[in-house]
């Protein structure tokens, strides 16, 4: 039984996962004004190593960044213990991709902590890297 519970737990992390990145991309491309509702309010941004502390606050971060397009190639998720975060549904979310910024591409990567707040995903901290490029 407890196989078939954690079985469910992870479809459930992926379905949640697949939703909030394909709405928070959305958000960050086109609707980077509404950005603030997707982070709780003390949310975490770390971007290329520069932290950005409240949702406010990271949505300023990301409105005066160049307009982008994210492609995503890669997708990871799973839940986080419940026993480890208060019995709060959380999960820890991955993705990977390409962003272009003025017609120059970078890949990426990022790490999202979402956590469940009033029946919505909220990002409690978000971690995004440029990745370095072989030569």
């Amino acid at each position: 039984m407890a196989a078939e519970t954690d079985r469910l737990k992870l479809l459930s992390a992926c379905t949640a996962a697949e939703n909030f990145t394909k709405f928070y991309y959305e958000y960050v491309d086109k609707m980077r004004h509404k950005l603030a509702k997707l982070y709780l309010e003390d949310g975490k941004l770390v971007w290329n190593g520069n932290p950005v502390d409240g949702s406010m606050n990271i949505q300023k971060f990301y409105e005066d960044l160049p307009t982008s397009i994210h492609i995503i190639t890669c997708l990871d998720s799973q839940p986080v213990r419940e026993e480890a975060v208060g019995q709060q549904s959380t999960i820890q979310v991955t993705t990977a991709g390409f962003v272009t910024f003025k017609d120059r591409k970078y890949p990426f990567h990022q790490s999202f902590l979402i956590t469940a707040k009033e029946d919505k995903w909220k990002v409690v901290s978000d971690v995004f890297r440029f990745q370095a490029v072989a030569s």
